[in-house]
């Protein structure tokens, strides 16, 4: 295949501004003049024309992927998300109607990667995902991915997602906004992930980072862009947590981590979240999520005095081992936590009169799912 034509500049402004329609405009006239057939796969999609850009790119499906078309659907069956929680949030709400689609297209390119291989409902397949990666990161349709997600790679009880990673650290483009690790888990604790330690100074531009797994290693978090990120395990390590505790994030808007079974590797106290409570260097925070955790008697103690809280509007302390204790500790900071628009206590072990007597603290208290018995637990672990 003959190498397209560049334009930089434009390029560059797209990577800067990816939502900007007025340089994907430029870009696409700049294109169809040199008679490129992706300058009116541009046009198309930006007359709102998807029908036909889809029938476009079906046409000149050599063009556009190449080799890469074989594996334009994913390695994976699928199946619904394990876990409510991340539906209620918002997180991943296309996952339904596109898991099986290893490339989103938008603006003539490759806007999402999804990679996952399950060994169990795709036998025959005996490829490499990382070297499908690779290739697609080394093709010119891949030059503006903005997001990637990934699932399993190979036997979902065993095989970590280390390789996808690594090729991520080596080649992921400019223009990465997102990663999601782990948009279909089942069994959580199943679920292995591997290092992110290489890949964060590739990806500076990175805003928004998921990650759902049984184990996980951030390594050094330095995220000069990073405005939401969504930790979700049923066993948080020390390491780990001292690792996001202390990352570099100064754009973060949002922050939820889950704790986790000490039986699942959750064996994090309030003594890892306590420095991350005294930061005064996240000014854009306004949601905190300490969620999960058997401590949380303990995170409430620890909130007394917490600088980080002065902008959080949000406080979501649910899915953990709250009880009436903790409650109380509530009420005494109630002072310092009457600025919150909202405090989510759900699914804990409050009794339905300690509940009642939080809903004072502030406009929105969320008290629903209190859980009974003398076992407590965390809601996500196995």
């Amino acid at each position: 295949m003959a190498e397209e034509p560049r334009n930089l500049e434009v390029e560059k402004r797209i990577i800067e501004r990816p939502d900007d329609r007025e340089a994907w405009a430029v870009l696409a006239d700049w294109l169809q003049e040199r008679g490129s057939p992706r300058g009116q796969l541009i046009s198309l999609d930006l007359q709102g024309k998807h029908a036909e850009a889809k029938a476009y790119l079906e046409q000149h499906l050599d063009f556009f992927l190449g080799p890469l078309a074989a594996h334009r659907t994913v390695y994976d069956e699928g199946g619904n998300n394990s876990i409510p929680h991340l539906r209620k949030v918002g997180l991943n709400p296309d996952w339904e109607e596109t898991h099986q689609e290893a490339f989103l297209w938008q603006y003539g390119f490759i806007r999402r990667v999804r990679l996952s291989h399950d060994s169990y409902s795709h036998e025959d397949f005996d490829g490499d995902l990382s070297e499908i990666l690779s290739e697609v990161l080394d093709h010119p349709s891949a030059r503006f991915v903005s997001e990637f997600a990934f699932q399993s790679n190979g036997d979902p009880n065993e095989d970590d997602l280390q390789s996808l990673l690594d090729v991520l650290a080596e080649k992921a483009p400019p223009s990465t906004r997102k990663l999601v690790i782990g948009d279909n888990v089942d069994q959580i604790s199943w679920h292995h992930t591997g290092s992110l330690a290489k890949l964060w100074s590739r990806v500076p531009n990175l805003r928004e980072v998921q990650i759902e797994s049984g184990d996980f290693d951030t390594g050094p978090i330095h995220a000069p862009s990073l405005e939401r990120a969504f930790f979700v395990t049923g066993g948080l390590g020390q390491e780990c947590a001292r690792n996001i505790f202390a990352g570099t994030m100064p754009k973060l808007k949002r922050l939820e981590v889950f704790f986790g079974d000490d039986n699942y590797g959750g064996d994090c106290s309030a003594e890892q979240v306590v420095p991350f409570l005294a930061r005064t260097d996240l000014p854009n925070l306004e949601y905190l999520g300490l969620k999960n955790a058997e401590f949380a008697d303990d995170l409430v103690r620890a909130l007394k005095g917490a600088q980080v809280l002065r902008t959080v509007k949000t406080l979501d302390l649910s899915l953990g081992v709250l009880t009436d204790e903790g409650a109380a500790a509530l009420l005494e900071l109630k002072d310092e936590l009457k600025h919150l628009e909202c405090l989510d206590v759900r699914e804990n072990f409050m009794t339905l009169d300690m509940a009642k007597r939080l809903e004072g603290l502030c406009p929105k208290v969320l008290t629903e799912g209190q859980k009974t018995g003398d076992y407590r637990y965390v809601s996500i672990a196995e």
